[in-house]
Protein backbone atom coordinates (compact mmCIF):
# COMPACT_ATOMS: atom_id res chain seq x y z
CA UNK A 1 0.00 0.00 0.00
CA UNK A 2 1.24 3.45 -0.93
CA UNK A 3 2.25 5.98 1.46
CA UNK A 4 -0.54 8.98 1.73
CA UNK A 5 1.66 10.98 3.86
CA UNK A 6 4.43 11.97 1.20
CA UNK A 7 1.48 13.94 -0.11
CA UNK A 8 1.05 15.86 2.94
CA UNK A 9 1.36 19.80 2.17
CA UNK A 10 0.89 23.13 4.02
CA UNK A 11 -2.16 24.56 2.41
CA UNK A 12 -3.36 27.95 4.00
CA UNK A 13 -1.42 27.29 7.29
CA UNK A 14 -3.23 24.41 7.66
CA UNK A 15 -2.12 20.21 7.43
CA UNK A 16 -4.32 18.38 5.50
CA UNK A 17 -3.87 15.71 3.09
CA UNK A 18 -6.18 16.36 0.19
CA UNK A 19 -7.66 12.71 0.07
CA UNK A 20 -8.32 13.79 3.78
CA UNK A 21 -9.77 17.17 3.31
CA UNK A 22 -13.92 16.63 2.78
CA UNK A 23 -13.92 14.27 5.79
CA UNK A 24 -11.76 16.38 8.31
CA UNK A 25 -13.30 19.64 7.56
CA UNK A 26 -17.14 17.94 7.95
CA UNK A 27 -15.69 16.42 11.15
CA UNK A 28 -13.94 19.55 12.30
CA UNK A 29 -17.50 21.59 11.61
CA UNK A 30 -19.54 19.45 14.21
CA UNK A 31 -16.90 20.22 17.00
CA UNK A 32 -16.25 23.83 18.83
CA UNK A 33 -15.10 22.41 21.88
CA UNK A 34 -11.68 20.05 23.36
CA UNK A 35 -12.24 17.30 20.89
CA UNK A 36 -11.82 20.16 17.66
CA UNK A 37 -8.84 18.36 15.72
CA UNK A 38 -6.07 21.13 15.49
CA UNK A 39 -5.00 21.43 11.96
CA UNK A 40 -2.11 24.08 12.23
CA UNK A 41 0.46 20.98 13.80
CA UNK A 42 1.69 18.26 11.41
CA UNK A 43 -0.37 15.03 11.87
CA UNK A 44 1.67 11.98 13.42
CA UNK A 45 -0.03 9.06 12.61
CA UNK A 46 3.38 7.22 13.44
CA UNK A 47 6.18 7.77 15.10
CA UNK A 48 9.42 5.41 14.21
CA UNK A 49 10.75 3.60 11.76
CA UNK A 50 8.55 0.27 10.59
CA UNK A 51 11.81 -1.28 8.66
CA UNK A 52 14.07 -1.37 11.91
CA UNK A 53 11.11 -1.18 15.16
CA UNK A 54 11.08 -4.32 17.08
CA UNK A 55 8.40 -3.42 19.55
CA UNK A 56 5.21 -1.70 18.30
CA UNK A 57 2.93 0.37 20.60
CA UNK A 58 -0.81 1.53 19.78
CA UNK A 59 -2.56 4.78 20.72
CA UNK A 60 -5.64 6.47 19.74
CA UNK A 61 -4.63 10.22 18.30
CA UNK A 62 -1.86 12.38 18.86
CA UNK A 63 -2.68 14.92 21.31
CA UNK A 64 -2.02 18.97 21.41
CA UNK A 65 -0.42 21.47 24.17
CA UNK A 66 -0.25 25.36 24.41
CA UNK A 67 3.65 24.60 23.51
CA UNK A 68 2.48 22.84 20.27
CA UNK A 69 2.49 25.62 17.95
CA UNK A 70 5.46 26.50 18.84
CA UNK A 71 7.47 23.06 18.96
CA UNK A 72 5.59 22.59 15.03
CA UNK A 73 6.76 25.73 13.73
CA UNK A 74 10.66 25.13 14.66
CA UNK A 75 11.89 24.28 10.82
CA UNK A 76 14.48 21.46 12.40
CA UNK A 77 11.58 20.05 14.33
CA UNK A 78 9.54 20.39 11.35
CA UNK A 79 11.55 18.90 8.95
CA UNK A 80 12.17 15.91 11.20
CA UNK A 81 8.22 15.34 11.66
CA UNK A 82 8.09 15.54 7.56
CA UNK A 83 10.55 13.25 6.77
CA UNK A 84 9.40 10.60 9.76
CA UNK A 85 6.01 11.08 7.93
CA UNK A 86 7.66 10.05 4.48
CA UNK A 87 10.17 7.11 6.36
CA UNK A 88 13.05 8.60 5.43
CA UNK A 89 16.39 8.39 7.61
CA UNK A 90 16.60 10.52 10.64
CA UNK A 91 19.25 10.04 13.21
CA UNK A 92 16.45 9.27 16.05
CA UNK A 93 13.55 7.61 14.31
CA UNK A 94 11.59 7.85 17.45
CA UNK A 95 12.02 11.74 17.33
CA UNK A 96 10.94 12.43 20.88
CA UNK A 97 14.04 10.65 22.23
CA UNK A 98 16.38 13.02 20.19
CA UNK A 99 18.12 15.69 22.91
CA UNK A 100 17.91 18.02 20.34
CA UNK A 101 13.82 17.92 20.68
CA UNK A 102 13.53 17.25 24.50
CA UNK A 103 11.62 20.75 25.21
CA UNK A 104 8.70 19.73 22.48
CA UNK A 105 5.42 18.28 23.68
CA UNK A 106 6.29 15.27 22.50
CA UNK A 107 9.35 14.59 24.36
CA UNK A 108 8.24 15.05 27.37
CA UNK A 109 5.27 12.91 27.02
CA UNK A 110 7.47 10.22 25.63
CA UNK A 111 10.54 10.36 27.82
CA UNK A 112 8.82 9.37 31.24
CA UNK A 113 6.93 7.01 29.68
CA UNK A 114 9.40 4.60 28.08
CA UNK A 115 12.31 5.22 30.65
CA UNK A 116 11.38 2.19 32.94
CA UNK A 117 11.34 0.32 29.48
CA UNK A 118 14.81 1.76 28.49
CA UNK A 119 16.48 1.18 32.06
CA UNK A 120 15.53 -2.68 32.09
CA UNK A 121 16.69 -3.07 28.30
CA UNK A 122 20.34 -1.42 29.21
CA UNK A 123 20.14 0.52 25.87
CA UNK A 124 20.60 4.36 24.93
CA UNK A 125 18.02 6.50 23.60
CA UNK A 126 19.72 5.94 19.96
CA UNK A 127 19.68 2.47 20.46
CA UNK A 128 15.54 2.51 21.68
CA UNK A 129 14.64 5.17 18.99
CA UNK A 130 15.77 2.55 16.45
CA UNK A 131 13.68 -0.13 17.92
CA UNK A 132 10.88 1.53 19.05
CA UNK A 133 7.63 3.25 17.00
CA UNK A 134 4.45 4.16 18.00
CA UNK A 135 1.03 3.93 15.49
CA UNK A 136 -2.02 5.89 15.87
CA UNK A 137 -5.52 5.37 15.41
CA UNK A 138 -6.26 8.66 14.16
CA UNK A 139 -3.42 10.90 12.59
CA UNK A 140 -4.84 14.14 13.98
CA UNK A 141 -3.68 16.33 16.58
CA UNK A 142 -6.88 16.84 19.36
CA UNK A 143 -6.84 18.27 23.03
CA UNK A 144 -9.36 15.55 24.04
CA UNK A 145 -9.79 12.47 21.49
CA UNK A 146 -13.95 12.13 21.80
CA UNK A 147 -13.53 10.46 18.77
CA UNK A 148 -16.05 7.67 17.13
CA UNK A 149 -15.35 3.82 16.50
CA UNK A 150 -15.97 3.83 13.20
CA UNK A 151 -13.39 5.17 10.35
CA UNK A 152 -12.94 9.12 9.87
CA UNK A 153 -10.13 9.70 6.93
CA UNK A 154 -9.01 7.74 4.46
CA UNK A 155 -5.69 7.90 5.30
CA UNK A 156 -6.46 5.97 8.64
CA UNK A 157 -6.22 2.99 6.25
CA UNK A 158 -2.79 2.81 6.05
CA UNK A 159 -1.98 3.02 9.50
CA UNK A 160 -4.08 -0.32 10.04
CA UNK A 161 -2.16 -1.27 6.69
CA UNK A 162 1.21 -1.09 9.21
CA UNK A 163 -0.32 -2.23 12.05
CA UNK A 164 -1.28 -5.61 10.08
CA UNK A 165 2.55 -5.37 8.73
CA UNK A 166 3.74 -5.85 11.68
CA UNK A 167 1.46 -8.49 13.01
CA UNK A 168 2.79 -10.64 10.09
CA UNK A 169 6.36 -9.98 10.35
CA UNK A 170 5.71 -11.08 13.74
CA UNK A 171 7.11 -7.92 15.22
CA UNK A 172 5.52 -7.44 18.77
CA UNK A 173 2.28 -5.11 19.39
CA UNK A 174 1.31 -3.57 22.25
CA UNK A 175 -1.69 -1.61 23.08
CA UNK A 176 -1.42 1.07 25.08
CA UNK A 177 -5.22 2.97 24.49
CA UNK A 178 -8.20 2.11 23.08
CA UNK A 179 -9.32 -1.71 22.79
CA UNK A 180 -12.84 -0.60 21.01
CA UNK A 181 -11.56 0.91 18.38
CA UNK A 182 -8.10 -1.29 17.49
CA UNK A 183 -10.49 -4.36 17.80
CA UNK A 184 -12.51 -2.99 14.46
CA UNK A 185 -9.07 -3.23 12.85
CA UNK A 186 -7.71 -6.42 13.84
CA UNK A 187 -8.46 -8.86 16.78
CA UNK A 188 -4.41 -9.47 17.11
CA UNK A 189 -4.31 -6.27 18.40
CA UNK A 190 -6.38 -7.19 21.61
CA UNK A 191 -3.27 -9.99 22.52
CA UNK A 192 -0.70 -7.73 24.82
CA UNK A 193 -1.76 -4.61 26.36
CA UNK A 194 -0.83 -2.40 29.00
CA UNK A 195 -3.04 -3.43 32.33
CA UNK A 196 -4.31 0.95 32.91
CA UNK A 197 -4.54 2.34 29.74
CA UNK A 198 -5.06 5.70 31.75
CA UNK A 199 -1.40 5.36 32.75
CA UNK A 200 -0.07 4.89 29.58
CA UNK A 201 3.64 4.63 31.66
CA UNK A 202 5.40 1.15 30.83
CA UNK A 203 6.26 -0.75 33.52
CA UNK A 204 6.45 -3.88 34.83
CA UNK A 205 3.20 -3.10 37.41
CA UNK A 206 1.58 -1.79 34.36
CA UNK A 207 2.12 -4.57 32.08
CA UNK A 208 0.50 -8.14 32.78
CA UNK A 209 2.15 -11.35 33.29
CA UNK A 210 5.64 -11.53 31.19
CA UNK A 211 4.71 -8.80 28.79
CA UNK A 212 7.28 -6.57 30.28
CA UNK A 213 9.55 -8.74 29.56
CA UNK A 214 8.80 -9.58 26.04
CA UNK A 215 8.72 -6.33 25.04
CA UNK A 216 12.65 -5.46 26.71
CA UNK A 217 13.43 -8.65 24.87
CA UNK A 218 11.97 -7.06 21.46
CA UNK A 219 14.34 -3.98 22.27
CA UNK A 220 17.37 -6.08 22.93
CA UNK A 221 17.27 -8.22 19.54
Amino acid sequence: MDNPWIKLRNTAGIYILESDREQILRYNARRRDSTELVLKSVPEPFIGNPDKATLILLLLNPGHSSDDPKAHSDPAFKKTLLRNLQHQETDFPFYPLNPAFSGTPTAQWWIPRTRKLKEAAEISDAELSEKLMAIEWFPYHSKSSGLPENIICDSQRYSFHLVKQMLDNGKLVVRMRSKRHWQGVDQRTLQHALKNPRSSYISKNNSAGELFDHMVEALRS
